[in-house]
């Protein structure tokens, strides 16, 4: 029934011969989906179990390797599924192990071991962990060396039939032929017409374990268990004949394969062995004798039977690797899709989010300039809040506008020569009114003289406006530098040097990282996405944002252009491009960058 149909990732539906199954059990489907997706690379078969007693009813129909179950549970919780699967017989040796991310202390984790648990995990936890607690699925490369080992002893097998054919066309002259049957490593029986037999060499003695003195003169079939294998004999026995007569006649080329059998060896214990024989005619002095070449393949057939399995556990392996492919090109599909859904909503909401944060803005204004009428200090301070809070959620918007703009390729470059120093003399008027207020002096260093780069001259607006911002607040109202030189290639970088508290190394990185703020030192206003706006912006017009900093001395953010940025990346279209550029929003509300995010 369909109600019964096992949960699997989609790389189950074709199922490896050798596949197990792995029972999931959590009342929250999150965590479900986040184990699926830390154990799909098993490629085992991950069957869900939503509740205990749908847990217990699943063990009922499969057999499983290993249970992961969750502790906290509505209903029947873990420890009381655990104890009803140790009390059935049938289901008492299942491994179990504990997720929780509740129940810590060490009297739940006793009880865990109690029930019969082998492991107790808290969450968080790490996915590698876990995995190699689960992974069963190992042997993989082994069994792709074991397959090349295999190919191996096949061609030693071919290598070596080929020496029984050079050995037969050796044994046809009677005067060698003594020595050569004496010292062959493969056992060499010779009999006549009779089937008795002549010569026993000493691989013979030692293959079917029997002393030459004993078997010389039985009759052959002594040592060949069965009817069909001594009727196999007689007759290659009699195809030898009539290749030996044929072969006298000119221009007859003999085939040594309709010569060579598989059959079965009896030992003088009785013991039953599989064996490989090539048997030739050669006429003597005494009529016809017959030389039979035997070779144990006891190994060769476990190995080909071990080569035939892995083949066909590779095929289906492929097989599964192939539809693993398409499942992944189909997510990738689905993906692209949701990226482009998204970004069509940002467009779209861009402009209705605005809207009512500008009339916040422009409403608070005209309040405070007592257009509506005089207000009291309360009154005054409660607005001025409001319009901060108005201003910081509008930078809000538009970092976040940017920030999927970038993610989605779609940031319209607009080229142009860039002139340094001017453009930061520009920025200096914009973000003097922030420094006043913080008590910083800012001062140009330019090392280089004029400087001029083709780039968007927006968006390095947009980006030294950020590193402006952050160290006058971040400066403890000390002097700021920027300085500013040219590099090789007649490109420029930017340096906005700052004497503040600077970030301990291990942050470094972490300042670029969407919505990272950090302590006390760092800042602890905005939206966490200036910095990482400000760096992909750089990479975007082929550049770079650099820092060096040290805790106590200050930090310095470095931004180096090139002579001239592409056009590579995608444009923006119509109703997504902002109304205006950042530098100009914030112009004319100068306030507003006191929320630009670190």
């Amino acid at each position: 029934m369909a109600d019964d149909a096992v949960q699997s990732t989609p790389r189950s539906t074709i199922a490896l011969r050798d596949q197990v199954d792995i029972l999931l059990v959590d009342d929250r489907p999150e965590n479900l989906l986040a184990l699926e997706a830390i154990l799909e690379p098993l490629g085992q078969r991950l069957v869900q179990a939503h509740s205990g007693e749908e847990a217990l009813r699943k063990l009922l129909r499969h057999d499983f390797a290993v249970v992961l179950l969750d502790v906290q549970m509505p209903g029947m919780n873990g420890f009381e599924t655990a104890q009803l699967i140790k009390s059935r017989e049938r289901t008492r040796y299942i491994p179990i192990i504990f997720l929780t991310a509740i129940s810590k202390e060490e009297d739940y984790v006793f009880r865990g071991y109690q029930v019969g648990a082998v492991d107790y995990i808290s969450k968080p936890f790490q996915p590698d962990v876990l995995r190699a607690k689960v992974a069963v699925f190992v042997d993989l490369h082994l069994k792709q060396k074991r397959l090349a080992e295999q190919e191996a002893l096949l061609r030693e097998g071919e290598r070596r039939m080929t020496e029984l054919r050079h050995m037969r066309e050796m044994l046809q002259s009677e005067a060698r032929f003594r020595d050569i049957v004496g010292s062959a490593m493969d056992a060499i029986v010779i009999f006549d017409e009779h089937e008795k037999i002549t010569l026993f060499n000493g691989a013979a003695e030692r293959m079917f374990k029997c002393p030459a003195v004993k078997a010389i003169g039985r009759p052959l079939v002594d040592f060949f268990p069965d009817a069909d294998s001594a009727n196999a004999v007689r007759e290659i026995c009699g195809l030898a004949k009539q290749a030996r007569a044929a072969g006298a006649q000119p221009g007859h080329e003999l085939d040594a394969r309709q010569h060579v059998a598989a059959l079965s060896g009896r030992r003088a214990g009785g013991e039953t062995f599989p064996i490989e024989v090539s048997i030739s005619c050669v006429e003597g002095r005494d009529g016809n004798q017959f030389t039979l070449i035997v070779r144990d393949i006891s190994d060769r057939m476990r190995q080909e039977q071990a080569l035939r399995e892995q083949a066909a556990t590779l095929k289906q392996t492929m097989a599964d690797l192939q539809a693993a492919n398409e499942e992944l090109n189909r997510r990738q599909e689905d993906l692209e899709r949701a990226m482009t859904a998204r970004s069509r909503f940002y467009a779209s909401m861009s402009h209705e989010l605005r809207t009512p944060i500008n009339a916040v803005l422009g409403y608070s204004t005209l309040l405070l300039e007592n257009i509506y009428g005089p207000l009291n200090e309360k009154q005054a301070e409660g607005i001025q809040r409001t319009q901060r809070a108005a201003k910081h959620l509008l930078e809000l918007v538009n970092d976040v506008l940017d920030l999927s703009k970038i993610e989605a390729g779609k940031i319209d470059l607009r080229l142009q020569p860039v002139q340094f120093p001017a453009i930061v003399e520009e920025l200096f008027i914009t973000v003097r009114p922030l420094a006043d207020k913080y008590g910083s002096k800012l001062t140009l260093e330019n090392m280089s003289g004029p400087v001029s780069v083709v780039s968007d001259p927006r968006r390095v607006r947009q980006i030294l406006l950020n590193l402006l911002s952050n160290a006058i607040k971040f400066g403890k109202a000390k002097p700021i530098r920027v300085q500013i030189e040219r590099t090789a290639g007649d490109g420029v970088s930017i340096a906005v040097i700052d004497q503040g508290e600077g970030i301990p190394p291990d942050d470094q990185e972490r300042i670029f990282q969407e919505f990272v703020q950090l302590g006390k030192t760092q800042l602890q206003e905005g939206t966490g996405l200036g910095l990482p706006i400000s760096r992909r912006l750089a990479e975007i017009l082929h550049g770079s944002l650099t820092i060096h900093s040290e805790v106590g001395k200050g930090s310095t953010f470095k931004l180096t252009l090139p002579s001239t940025a592409d056009t590579k990346h995608g444009r923006v279209l119509d109703q997504e491009k902002p109304q205006r550029a950042v530098d100009e929003r914030r112009r004319a509300v100068p306030e507003t960058s006191e929320a630009v995010s670190a």
